[in-house]
């Protein structure tokens, strides 16, 4: 009789792969499936019955920033307790390797400026025992995980690493700094990363900025300069190259353009990011999904982050950038080294007429779908303020005649930046929008940002969102669709070969659910003590999910973590550094 290490009895079994579900059992062995039908024969050290339930692949999410946190939280939450099993870190060209002692504290500036990661919390968390990428993969491979990692190399810290921080933002490497670039590159994809990151905004209405106020490195290099660091991955013949070039109305998609050119049947894969839905914008999808069309019909071959879930933004003045950091008003906010300072700022009668002629002038491309939706949800203990409560900008300043701008400065001011904003759903509120978008055979959700902007919003529960939304509630998706989008199509787009999908050989990434239990609380993220220090974050609430496996190990039960971290480190590429070293002879 066969004995597996686990066995998934009576699910109905969703595999990942469109296939229609079925009836049947899942065996286990060494964190892989073994075996899939009628297993009534066999025994198992471990049972689980799955008895009218969803037996499914993990979900896998491409866009995640737990670089950081995964050195204090090894479920990445609220990624893991919402069933992703897999994550890939370092998105956007923002991390933490390679790095010099001297830059240490530069770098954490940066990922605070960029992706609001508190460098209070980055000097209680990382050890900083790693100065090469392979070192830095090391540690990650030696930390206790409850998901499985991948990472880019950022392309941010590799240009300071090489050039230093003053010559990478202005001027193009050397021939010699190329080919130190080149170098880094295969070693880091050598030791496991999955390929390169990075964000090429430019400077006009681009969020992403350093601590001194300026684009970061990758935003203003040079198209060709960009074109020639990826021919790095072009020679190797593999990994990804994840690009933020494009974003509503921001930026130039002809970068994209020219990158698909290059890395056209070379083995390269590239994400394009990103693709929005708006209630402002309706005709944003249709206008998208032509150009990826366009480029998929010329014979280009690139996959497209798109953002659909129902998030939203919740934050002060001191976070404003999260929601519409592409307005130079709002990032002089962010440049501000303290409340004081924003104090001074938002009270200067130029500053106020500047944002507001701004704002006219580029309106709902910003905010979250505006700031006229914003409601707010605190503006401290001043009595005279509590009236506002609840009650969008835009209505308070229809109220008082003023424009929106004008209203919220006001009340940040008289709060003593006590205020605090609920954003509306960054993303459509129609449904038929989020299902074009997201069921395009070329496009891969993303848009949790898990670990970043903790203090703005949580959504690495967006896959639970997704499932709710357009499965149980408007019924615009199967089960088998949503489950093969949220995991083996996300798999495939990274180059995992041997997850997202229930089949025999593949990692036993497993989820088991009831439908009717899943659950996501729309009205308010929750807060939660658990950043180092006792710090705050937010996060959302919502899980319902009976099991949660990873590598064939239970890691979360009824949404509570069981302690088990079988996570591991994904490489999707083979060491080649020995042909790399003949071909260089």
């Amino acid at each position: 009789m066969t004995t597996y290490d686990t066995i998934i009895r009576g699910g109905r079994i969703v595999d990942g792969t469109g296939y229609p579900a079925f009836r049947g059992d899942i065996g286990i062995t060494g964190g892989r499936i073994a075996a899939i039908g009628n297993l009534a024969r066999a025994e198992a050290r471990r049972v689980i019955d799955a008895t009218g339930k969803i037996v499914a692949p993990g979900h896998v999410n491409q866009h995640s920033h737990y670089d950081v946190a995964l050195f204090w939280d090894p479920y990445c939450s609220n990624a893991g307790e919402n069933g992703v099993t897999t994550v890939v870190n370092a998105n956007c060209g923002f991390g933490v390797a390679p790095v010099r002692e001297r830059d240490r504290e530069r770098t954490m500036e940066m990922l605070e400026t960029t992706e609001q990661i508190p460098v209070s919390h980055q000097r209680a968390a990382l050890p900083w025992d790693w100065e090469s990428f392979p070192e830095y993969l090391a540690r990650v491979e030696g930390l206790a995980k409850g998901v499985n990692i991948l990472t880019y190399v950022p392309l941010n810290p590799l240009l300071v690493y090489v050039m230093g921080v003053d010559a990478a933002k202005t001027r193009r490497p050397t021939a010699a700094e190329m080919a130190e670039i080149h170098r880094l590159i295969n070693e880091a994809m050598d030791a496991g990363a999955i390929g390169i990151s990075m964000s090429c905004m430019g400077a006009e209405g681009n969020s992403h900025l350093d601590s001194d106020g300026t684009p970061m490195p990758t935003d203003v290099l040079e198209h060709e300069v960009v074109l020639d660091i990826c021919r790095a991955l072009v020679d190797r013949g593999e990994g990804v190259i994840q690009l933020l070039s494009h974003l509503v109305v921001y930026g130039d998609r002809g970068l994209t353009e020219r990158l698909a050119e290059l890395t056209a049947g070379s083995g390269v894969n590239i994400i394009h990011n990103a693709f929005m839905t708006s209630d402002l914008m309706p005709g944003k999808v249709e206008e998208d999904l032509a150009w990826l069309d366009g480029q998929l019909a010329e014979g280009k071959e690139l996959i497209a982050n798109v953002l659909v879930s129902r998030g939203w933004i919740e934050a002060g003045m001191r976070q404003l950038d999260v929601s519409c950091g592409m307005l130079a008003a709002v990032r002089r906010i962010a440049a501000c080294k303290s409340d004081a300072e924003v104090l001074g700022l938002v009270s200067d009668p130029d500053y106020r007429r500047a944002f507001a002629e701004e704002y006219a002038g580029k309106g709902p491309t910003n905010g979250a779908n505006g700031l006229e939706g914003q409601i707010v949800i605190n503006v401290g203990d001043d009595p005279e303020l509590q009236r506002h409560m609840d009650r969008t900008l835009g209505e308070i300043a229809a109220e008082q005649g003023r424009n929106v701008v004008e209203t919220m400065l006001d009340l940040a001011t008289r709060s003593g930046l006590a205020l605090q904003l609920r954003s509306p759903q960054i993303s459509s509120t129609d449904p038929r929008q989020a299902r074009r978008l997201f069921s395009h055979y070329a496009t891969v959700l993303g848009g949790s940002d898990g670990g970043a902007h903790t203090k703005s919003f949580g959504m690495g529960h967006a896959p639970t969102d997704v499932i709710l939304w357009l499965v149980r509630e408007e019924k615009l998706m199967t089960l088998e669709e949503m489950h093969y989008h949220l995991a083996y199509k996300v798999a495939r787009s990274v180059q995992i070969k041997d997850r997202g999908a229930l089949l025999p050989g593949y990692w036993a990434d497993v989820l088991i659910y009831d439908l009717d239990e899943l659950y996501f609380d729309m009205r308010r993220y929750e807060i939660v003590h658990d950043m180092p220090g006792g710090d705050w974050r937010r996060k959302g609430r919502a899980g319902g999910y009976a099991y949660i496996l990873v590598n064939g190990e239970i890691t979360h039960e009824r949404d509570k973590p069981t302690g088990s971290t079988p996570g591991r480190l994904v490489r999707i590429c083979p060491d080649r550094s020995e042909d790399l070293a003949l071909a260089a002879e």
